[in-house]
């Protein structure tokens, strides 16, 4: 990998801004990065993850299939430059829970299960960073209810700590939220199910 390339490609991404140039040079020896063209997955659900991808330029779609046979996919997200995508297996260590695929010319910096660990670790301002956006995402969850007012109140305001605990359980709540959004799709469609 050519580093001095591929920091120039990453230094004003949000995920890293904050970073001393030194801290970033560092972490750079862990990542590679990949492209895709129109219609190329970057992961597939149910993959196994291994890793976290910041979205360098073009557009990713996040789609997750429905529980029942025949099901087509159901558009969750598009992720712009700067955003990130896989975060959540590697907080839980579970399959994909979407697959993300391109809606152009792409390119994503991958950054290794373990690698990430250790900056969100090492790095508050990058771990508040992540967490900051799984508040966002648990907040703009549009059936998802919290009975919790108190922790609901820290959810929307982004108080919560920023330590993978957290993060683990906000993105547990996130993909259970999705597991039911697309189930309830595809009963409207009455099709037969298919596993969970």
């Amino acid at each position: 990998m050519e580093l001095n390339a591929d920091y120039g490609l990453i230094q004003d991404v949000p995920f890293f801004k904050n970073l001393k140039t030194d801290d970033l040079l560092c972490i750079m020896r862990y990542t590679s990065t990949h492209s895709l063209v129109y219609g190329d997955y970057l992961f597939s659900q149910d993959d196994q993850s291994d890793g976290l991808y910041v979205l360098l330029s073009g557009k990713l779609k996040v789609s997750m299939f429905g529980s029942r046979i025949g099901d087509q996919s159901i558009a969750l997200a598009e992720v712009l430059p700067g955003q990130y995508v896989g975060e959540f297996g590697v907080f839980d260590g579970h399959p994909r829970s979407a697959s993300v695929s391109a809606l152009e010319f792409s390119k994503v910096l991958f950054l290794p299960a373990k690698a990430f660990e250790v900056i969100l670790i090492t790095q508050p301002l990058i771990a508040r960073f992540v967490m900051n956006n799984l508040c966002e995402l648990v907040a703009k969850q549009p059936q998802l209810k919290i009975s919790n007012a108190k922790v609901w109140d820290l959810i929307k305001n982004k108080d919560l700590e920023a330590n993978l605990k957290n993060m683990r359980t906000l993105s547990g709540i996130i993909r259970e939220n999705n597991k039911s959004v697309a189930h309830n799709q595809s009963m409207a469609k009455g099709i037969r199910t298919r596993p969970i």
